[in-house]
């Protein structure tokens, strides 16, 4: 799919998110494990849950239909919440996310840059600040993007356990 028509359609698909009452936090059409997927993230404040993924997946699902001949012949259609390491997509994420940590895998070689997002110097280029200093990458070259998750310092790593009351 051509950059033009995925940027169509992702704004058809996050104007339709919003409209149910949802943040959409993006889309992509992916194959993994010899499948095709098209995947919607949605954020909610308070998070979401699995009625929330199903009320989208209808409406998104009768959307795609009308754009199908863009779409890989068979897919499967997710709807879930971005999570920790939540994927980037667009210029507005890498803005958002500035002082965060990511890693970038470029589309060329393979590649893989990793650093904090220092900040967009225009809307088609993220710098990054790595441990060898700032590398600026332009959007059309990024494969996939996605934050990392750093724990705090001094967090643990296991949950405390509670003792029984007793009776």
């Amino acid at each position: 799919m051509n950059q033009e028509k995925y940027n169509e359609i992702h704004r058809a698909i996050c104007g339709r998110v919003e409209a149910l009452g949802y943040e959409c936090a993006g889309f992509e059409a992916v194959s993994e494990n010899g499948m095709n997927v098209v995947r919607v993230y949605l954020e909610m404040p308070g998070g979401i849950d699995t009625g929330d993924c199903e009320i989208v997946s209808r409406d998104v699902g009768e959307y795609l239909d009308t754009v199908e001949e863009y779409l890989p012949d068979r897919y499967f259609l997710e709807i879930s919440s971005p999570g920790v390491e939540r994927p980037l997509f667009v210029i507005e994420d890498y803005r958002r996310f500035a002082g965060n940590e990511a890693e970038i895998s470029l589309k060329k070689g393979g590649r893989k840059v990793r650093g904090v997002i220092a900040g967009t110097p225009s809307d088609a280029e993220v710098t990054v600040g790595t441990k060898d200093g700032g590398v600026t990458v332009a959007l059309a070259d990024i494969k996939r993007a996605h934050l990392v998750y750093v724990p705090e310092r001094g967090q643990k790593k296991t949950f405390k356990k509670i003792p029984k009351k007793k009776k």
